[in-house]
Order: C-alpha cells, then sequence, then structure tokens
C-alpha cells in the first residue's frame, strides 16, 4: 500500500478578512434603534436592485447550483468539493451533485415555500449543499440543543429530543455542529428580519421557535436567547466573509448580521433599545484553528480517516496551530502531545476509533478545529485483505476472468459497490477508493473497508454475480426478479451477460424484466434497473504492492550500507523501505517504529526509527 498523507485546505485560506461592503450601503441603519433599527435592516437587506435567481440547475441560466460553486466550495486534497454543513460526505464536485440537496436552512415549509414566497424560497444566503440522508433527518425540526440519545448522529450534526429549556414544545431540534452553529444563527436573523412579513404557519413547527404579531414574525425569546450565544460563540469567519461576497454579486445584497456582527444584540440582546452605529463594528475574520491532520492514513471523508496496523503503532497527527486533544474509543479528550499509542493489535478486524481537534484562544474566546475521526483497523498480514490491493480498470471489448476478482465502480463519480445488502432492496455506496494518480483510467490501489470483491461464476447461459466481502468470504449471489428487486443468495443468482461497452462502462444485464445494474446518484445505491440510471465500471484485481516482496519474504542481514538522517532511511540506488505489515513506505519522514530497509539484491536490515 502507498503511503497516503492526506491535507486539508480551507478555501477562504488563514487571512484576517474584513467585511467590504459598498460605500454607503448600510448608511440607513447609523443612530437606529427599536423597531426602527429592525425595519432599517429589513430595508437594506432586500435593496430595490435585489435579483432573485432561479432554484435548482440551470442549464442555459444561472441558477442555485451554478452559485454554490462560488459560495460553497473548499480545496480537499487540492480538489474543489462541496462544502456540506450538514455531513461529512466528501463530493468532489467534478463528480457532480445528485448525491446532495439543497436545503433550506429555514425550513420553507413554515411559510409555504414557493406558494408563499418565491424570493425567501430561493434566497442563498440561508441555502446550503447538503446531505440527503441528512437533509431527511433534520426534514422541518427547529433549532435547538439535543438532549441525550439523539435519534440521528452522523458525527456532525444531531436530531432528537431538545434538552431542558430549548425546543420551545417541539418533539424533536436540529443542532449543527459548534463550527457551523454561528453561521446558522446569522442565516436565523437575516431570514427573520428580510422577510418577517411573508405567510409564515403557526401549523408546521417553526412555531417553537417564532410569534406571529400583526403579520409579522419575531423570535421567541429562548429562541433569541441560543442563537445569539451561537452567534457569539461561533464568530464570523473567512469562510461567511468569502459566501457574504459572492451571494453579493449573485444577488446583488448582503447579510447584515454577517457585516456587523453585535447588530443582532439590538434587536433581540442586551443592546435592545440602543441606538446602532456602524463605526468599529465591522466583522473581521476570526478563523478557528486548522483541523489536525492524521499521519499515514487515507482520508475517506471530510475530516475522516482510515488506517491499518499490527503489533505496536503509534497515530500521529500534524498540527498547524493550537494545542492538540486527542480521544480513543470515545474516551475524556486529554494532551498526548502529537501522537497516541493505540492498543497493540494482536486479533484481525479490531477497531478503535480515535478523535482529535486542536484548540487555541483567538479574540477572546477558546475556539476548537473541526474533529477529525481516524478508524484504525487491527489487520493480520497472515490474512488475504483486498483493501490494500492493486486493481486496473477493465476496458472495452476486454472479457471477464471467472478465475478473477472483480471492483464495481459508479462510472461518474467512483463510488465502490458494497457487500452488504440493505433490508430495503439494494448494494449501499461503500465510499471512494483511492486511485494511483487521482485518474479514473489508473490503479485503485486502496478500496473502502465495507466494499464488494466479486466473482463472475459461468452459469448456462452467463454469469452469476458471487459478492465477496474485502477478506473473500463470500456474502452470497446477486438474486434479481424484477426491476429494482434483488438480494444476496447464498445459493442461486440470476443470470447475467457481461459485457464492457465502447465506452468502458460495463453492462451487466439481467434481462427484459430485472434490468441491468448500475448506480443511482441522486439516493447512492447500487441496484437493477430496467431504465438509465448511472453506468458502473469494472476494476480487476492485479496484485498485491505492485507485485514486490513482503516483509515475510525478505532474508535479514545486518551491516548493509543504508544511512539513517534522523527520520529519513536514505536508500542506495534500488532500495525499498518497508513496514512492518509489509506495506512499502517512501522512507522520509518517518513515524518511530520498527522498518526494514531492502537492497536491490534483496538484503535487507531491520532499522529502528526513533
Amino acid at each position: 500500500m502507498r503511503k497516503l498523507i492526506s491535507g486539508m485546505m480551507m478555501a477562504a485560506g488563514a487571512l484576517a478578512l474584513m467585511a467590504e461592503a459598498p460605500a454607503g450601503y448600510y448608511s440607513l441603519l447609523e443612530g437606529k434603534s427599536g423597531s426602527a433599527l429592525k425595519e432599517a435592516v429589513k430595508r437594506v437587506a432586500i435593496p430595490d436592485d435585489f435579483v432573485s435567481i432561479g432554484y435548482g440547475e440551470g442549464h442555459t441560466s444561472f441558477k442555485t447550483w451554478q452559485a454554490f460553486e462560488f459560495t460553497d466550495v473548499r480545496m480537499i486534497q487540492g480538489k474543489a468539493a462541496w462544502w456540506d454543513m450538514y455531513s461529512n460526505k466528501l463530493i468532489y464536485v467534478e463528480n457532480g451533485h445528485l448525491s446532495l440537496n439543497i436545503e433550506h436552512s429555514v425550513a420553507n415549509s413554515w411559510w409555504g415555500g414557493e406558494s408563499g414566497s418565491v424570493q425567501a424560497y430561493q434566497d442563498l444566503f440561508h441555502l446550503n449543499p447538503s446531505n440527503a440522508e441528512a437533509n431527511v433527518a433534520k426534514s422541518s425540526n427547529p433549532l435547538g440543543i439535543v438532549g441525550s440519545n439523539p435519534s440521528y448522529d452522523n458525527g456532525l450534526i444531531l436530531v432528537g429530543t431538545p434538552a431542558a429549556g430549548y425546543g420551545g414544545g417541539a418533539s424533536k431540534v436540529f443542532e449543527p455542529a459548534d463550527e457551523y452553529k454561528g453561521d446558522f444563527a446569522r442565516a436565523y436573523f437575516y431570514i427573520m428580519t428580510a422577510y418577517d412579513d411573508i405567510p409564515w404557519r403557526e401549523d408546521k413547527g417553526g412555531e417553537a421557535l417564532y410569534t406571529i404579531t400583526g403579520g409579522k414574525i419575531d423570535l421567541q425569546p429562548w429562541a433569541a436567547s441560543m442563537l445569539l450565544k451561537w452567534a457569539e460563540e461561533d464568530p464570523v469567519d473567512a469562510k461567511e466573509i468569502n459566501r457574504n461576497e459572492e451571494i453579493f454579486k449573485c444577488q446583488k445584497n448582503r447579510n447584515p448580521f454577517i457585516d456587523y456582527p453585535t447588530l443582532a444584540e439590538y434587536i433581540w440582546g442586551d443592546r435592545k433599545g440602543d441606538a446602532f452605529t456602524l463605526s468599529g463594528t465591522e466583522a473581521v475574520a476570526v478563523n478557528r484553528p486548522v483541523d489536525p491532520v492524521a499521519e499515514d492514513v487515507r482520508i475517506t471523508d471530510v475530516n475522516t480517516y482510515a488506517g491499518s496496523y499490527w503489533g505496536e503503532r503509534d497515530l500521529r497527527f500534524n498540527t498547524y496551530d493550537g494545542e492538540l486533544w486527542i480521544s480513543l474509543d470515545g474516551g475524556a479528550y486529554q494532551r498526548y502531545g502529537d501522537r497516541i499509542s493505540l492498543p497493540s493489535a494482536t486479533a484481525n478486524g479490531v477497531k478503535h476509533t480515535v478523535k482529535a481537534y486542536t484548540q487555541k484562544d483567538l479574540d477572546g474566546r477558546s475556539l476548537r478545529s473541526s474533529i477529525v475521526t481516524v478508524t484504525m483497523t487491527a489487520k493480520d498480514p497472515s490474512v488475504v485483505d483486498y483493501s490494500e490491493a492493486v486493481w486496473t480498470p477493465v476496458v472495452a471489448g476486454e472479457k471477464v476472468d471467472t478465475d478473477g476478482y472483480y471492483l464495481i465502480v459508479a462510472a461518474d463519480n467512483r463510488n465502490v459497490m458494497g457487500c452488504t445488502f440493505q433490508s430495503n432492496g439494494f448494494m449501499p455506496d461503500a465510499g471512494f477508493p483511492a486511485f494511483r494518480n487521482d485518474d479514473t483510467n489508473s490503479d485503485i490501489i486502496v478500496i473502502p473497508e465495507g466494499a464488494a470483491v466479486v466473482k463472475f461464476v459461468t452459469g448456462a447461459t452467463g454469469y452469476t454475480l458471487n459478492v465477496n466481502d474485502i477478506h473473500g468470504a463470500s456474502k452470497g449471489y446477486w438474486f434479481a426478479t424484477a426491476a429494482k428487486k434483488m438480494k444476496l443468495d447464498a445459493n442461486q443468482g440470476t443470470m447475467a451477460n457481461v459485457s464492457i461497452e465502447a465506452d468502458g462502462k460495463a453492462k451487466i444485464d439481467f434481462g427484459a424484466t430485472p434490468g441491468w445494474l448500475q448506480y443511482n446518484k441522486t439516493n447512492p445505491r447500487f441496484l437493477n434497473y430496467s431504465s438509465n440510471q448511472g453506468g458502473v465500471t469494472l476494476y480487476k484485481f492485479k496484485g498485491f504492492d505492485d507485485g514486490s516482496s513482503s516483509v515475510g519474504e525478505i532474508q535479514v542481514e545486518k551491516n548493509a550500507p543504508i544511512v539513517i538522517d534522523g527520520r529519513d532511511i536514505i536508500m542506495p540506488e534500488g532500495g525499498m523501505v518497508f513496514d512492518l505489515n509489509g506495506r512499502r513506505v517512501s522512507g522520509r519522514a518517518l513515524t518511530p517504529g520498527i522498518y526494514v530497509a531492502v537492497k536491490a539484491n534483496g538484503e535487507a536490515v531491520k532499522v529502528h526509527i526513533r
């Protein structure tokens, strides 16, 4: 397995950005107080030249998804990815957005959606790309603090019964991650001021947050207090300032609560009734410390990593500022320096979960980064493990080999088919593989642990699909009786004709009634359809570690001419370095531990990096 070190970079950067509204844009607010101030905020929030762009995706016009490419994208591993504040799912922009929804942070059902106010329905200031599953879980529940035992927890957001004092009588509330609570608060301040007189309803859940008097909406005291607290604890950062600027280019308006963060205090907080002044209250970005990056593991989603080890292992993090705090297997966060020693791996498949964040005092606040999660799995070198094998793409016209193993991969966005049949009748999306050269035409070198390793078994009129896990253990045969109806059967599978088309896509055809195997990007899953969905490609098992030797095949000798320089092992020409799992590593900036350095003639020496 190649050494895969992941790094994340915020699109906004770490510069101390300052809000830059056009001269005179907010002059109407100067000296105002009380209801006059709120009315003035409404007037500047929706100016006469406001542009309401269309909702959805435009093929001949500029709509929401085109705007999101400017407002909600960040760089991850040097590639543009959608910035989803509802989940950690990693979706690169180049792979499309059909597995994402456009989510209204302020539920549009509270005012009747498009029929109540098209402009509010289309306003970018409360629209965001969202993971479809998280969107369904959030539903139209109001914001709040979730108590113990949430009904939904995806590692970023929570949905569940509200904690005491929160929820306003709602049975469930939606709680964003700490690093986005201020973003949501300022979006709510904006919507509930700019659109305070649209037809808000009292029977759709929003009444837990607001009251309606004389046809106008206002926040309930508990909700105002909570949102003000969120806005204070999660200050305006470069992400919000940049988003505000990009929306201004699209809609010709700004969110006053981003440009002037203390403004909300003059409407709902301790300064209510005081005259507002513009001078000295402009937003300056207060950026959280940069997220720590786990070493020698692979990225699986945003701030989510996976790795394997055997024997002893230290998991090390690179931190760029702030103090590092680490939790092991749900324990309390503690200071461990820059690494944590994992429990010795002696049983195959045992998993340990490490969570980490950095914390730093900024602008009088103690702010932490996002939480990084690393799942480490014990991998016995004697057990077959196809997750760290090499897979090569099957090309047009190539025949499947009944002696080989294959991966089934979504053609358009690279997701690998999973091996665990879902009770509602489909094979899941196991996640993204790692490509050698980040190119769909190159070899795959790492696959998710939940991936399906498929064998094509010759039948009377075609092939049946034997689905296995990453250790080669059979999970059953693909059995389809009708379109969108399948299961894994221990003994029988449905015959399919298998061909690789001119465009490189695989046609796994079960016949006219069951249809053919495809990938549904809207509801990420692999299933048999009788109409066009998303195509799939095949990758064939090629070998392990490019065919190079494993440690178990190395004859160790002493006194080999190998240079050790700090944490670097400098090899003579043709030499290689392996860790004790038999994986080839670069030999540079190594984590402390035992390595095997191998000369070109096969001679080797054990090296202890301290």
